[in-house]
């Protein structure tokens, strides 16, 4: 069984930031306030957001799989026995594909994010995000949650979709295992 398909809806739950909390410690310290980032941190996870929230709006789909963390893409990768570049090249294609005739459009809010520490003491934040999909004159708005983590000092995203997409997340990542991660 391939797991593009999962690939590429991790992707777009990625893309879209859309997502009942697991169980486990919830994230404590709102972003504003919090004192688990150090100022490059939050410097660096604000840009790479932004980077990220242009990428949708600019219709580039394809991109926005470079925001996917490693260890997601490797897990998937050695599932199927490809390349993790193969993996996000044939994701950013399947991205393309699934959003043809699509228009876009949205972000995700930083400053309502909530931040906490994850079992091996790493920083993350959840981020609150909401999108408008407009496709053959009909439109739908949603709202979820993005996780932002970091894996070698780079902010890496993954929408926390469903409960597939944080067991793929407490899989690469199993610092996360006791973390609490909302859905949308």
């Amino acid at each position: 069984m391939t797991r593009f398909p999962t690939l590429a809806a991790i992707a777009l739950g990625a893309v879209l930031g859309l997502g009942a909390c697991a169980t486990g410690t919830p994230p404590s310290q709102s972003y504003a306030e919090t004192t688990l980032l150090t100022a490059e941190s939050r410097q660096a996870l604000e840009k790479r957001l932004g980077a990220f929230d242009r990428e949708i709006n600019r219709g580039n789909m394809s991109a926005t799989i470079d925001y996917l963390p490693p260890k997601i893409i490797a897990l998937m990768s050695e599932e199927t026995g490809a390349s993790p570049e193969f993996m996000k090249a044939a994701a950013g294609a399947m991205m393309e594909g699934l959003t043809t005739g699509m228009k876009i459009r949205g972000g995700h809010d930083l400053s309502q994010a909530l931040v906490g520490t994850a079992e091996n003491g790493q920083p993350y934040a959840v981020i609150p995000g909401a999108v408008r999909i407009d496709v053959r004159g009909e439109s739908m708005t949603d709202q979820g949650y993005t996780l932002a983590l970091t894996d070698a000092g780079t902010w890496y995203l993954v929408a926390l979709n469903d409960q597939d997409s944080i067991a793929e997340v407490r899989r690469a990542y199993p610092e996360f295992r006791s973390v609490a991660l909302p859905l949308r």
